[in-house]
């Protein structure tokens, strides 16, 4: 296990801990914990807003994001400014707007167009399986989880859930329905559903996001939220029905699981540190761990509700955000800048240039396909980054609607 002090321990394979909640305290937790995650998210976005329009010198001015200059089907009124320095590949990135707009866009060209109006939060990324995008109604608790069709443009309705995810090896699809049930369909969200209940004392998370490894699914020794009472991150596989113990948990950053291979990389904060917790990655079948340190005082910006960093596509890189000033100010800005880390070694590279403003700790990492490049964002800021020679340049869509925390890049078609 790795905490905030120690190193690497053991496997462990986890009865069910005692002093489980009821059922039905669970349940009751898990459904406020999901309203709060949504809550807080979208309270954070429309404060950051506010304070980043008198703030942010040297950076990036906030978008407004208020549905104008789009319509259904047709290109958006601006497309993304072409500065100096590279070109990115012809990808494709989908996102929602504030209005609920699904966007589609180009990076080489900055085209994107407005294909549908969806109940999608912009504060939740979309995921993608099998040519299509899936997500969780976001006006709303446990309505059906919505299925694109990026080939045929068609909206279909599945099972009801708080959320979505996939399976590590992107075959499957789980839809969460409660904080100790979920279901599992094939990855194009057809056929019989196939019922799962998670041990008892084990939860699924509406504070952290829903993560798959290889054989197995991220489990939570509760549902309370880990930055006040840390938690127990576990593995749980649904073939055995054992549990193995990864470590005390204040949030999970993302997972990488190598094609047809038996195990995964899980980036996440250990807890147990007072503060500039570090970065722990974590092998889900041997449980070694690679502890990767911040090199300053105010540490990383803290995952959970907010912010996403990212696996690279061959899993040899995790970007990361580095907070560059006391997060805990309420004077000033935070800034954070984007890091690029190391996998194997856990040497960190700084993009300093690739500047932030991280208000409630928003920022979102997207690598593109064949991971040379990444793209970036926050409240403040937004930039393409060439990870081969760290060069880097502002990135928009245009001064409405841009591209947001719910960005996925989409497969080649």
């Amino acid at each position: 296990m790795l905490d905030g002090r120690q190193g690497p321990a053991r496997a462990v394979i986890a009865a069910p801990g005692p002093g489980a909640r009821s059922t039905a305290e669970a349940e009751a937790l898990f459904a406020e914990a999901h309203r709060r995650r949504r809550r807080r998210r979208l309270a954070g976005g429309v404060a950051c807003l506010l304070l980043a329009g008198s703030a942010g010198a040297g950076l990036m001015t906030a978008r407004p994001r208020d549905g104008s200059g789009t319509h259904t089907g047709h290109p958006g009124a601006a497309a993304a400014p072409r500065e100096p320095g590279f070109t990115l590949p012809p990808a494709r990135v989908a996102w929602v707007d504030y209005g609920g707009q699904l966007h589609i866009g180009d990076l080489a060209t900055g085209a994107q167009r407005v294909v549908a109006t969806v109940d999608a939060s912009a504060a939740d990324p979309m995921i993608v399986a099998d040519r299509r995008l899936y997500w969780a109604g976001g006006g709303q608790n446990a309505a059906p989880v919505r299925e694109y069709d990026l080939a045929t443009g068609k909206i279909r309705y599945l099972p009801r859930g708080n959320s979505v995810f996939t399976s590590a090896d992107g075959q499957h699809l789980f839809i969460v329905q409660t904080g100790t049930r979920l279901i599992e369909l094939p990855a194009d969200g057809t056929g019989a559903p196939r019922q799962l209940v998670l041990p008892a004392g084990w939860y699924m998370s509406g504070l952290l996001g829903n993560w798959s490894v290889a054989g197995g699914i991220v489990v939570y020794s509760s549902d309370a939220d880990p930055s006040r009472h840390p938690v127990t991150l576990a593995v749980w596989s649904p073939a055995t029905r054992s549990v193995k113990i990864v470590g005390r948990d204040l949030d999970v950053i993302d997972v990488y699981t190598p094609p047809g291979a038996g195990y995964s990389l899980l980036a996440w904060t250990p807890a147990g540190c007072a503060r500039a917790c570090p970065v722990g990655i974590t092998n889900t079948s041997t449980l070694a761990s690679l502890t990767v340190s911040s090199p300053n005082r105010y540490g990383f910006t803290y995952g959970g509700l907010f912010t996403s960093g990212a696996f690279s596509p061959d899993g040899t890189r995790l970007a990361v955000f580095l907070n560059t000033t006391n997060p805990q100010d309420p004077y000033n800005e935070p800034l954070s800048e984007l890091a690029i880390v190391n996998t194997r070694t856990g040497a960190l590279q700084l993009v300093r240039a690739a500047r932030l403003g991280t208000y409630e700790d928003v920022g979102w990492a997207r690598w593109l396909p064949g991971g040379h490049w990444l793209i970036v964002g926050a409240e403040v800021g937004s930039y393409a980054v060439d990870t081969a020679t760290l060069s880097v340049r502002a990135f928009s869509f245009g001064p409405v609607d841009d591209i947001n925390f719910s960005a996925t890049a989409l497969p080649v078609p």
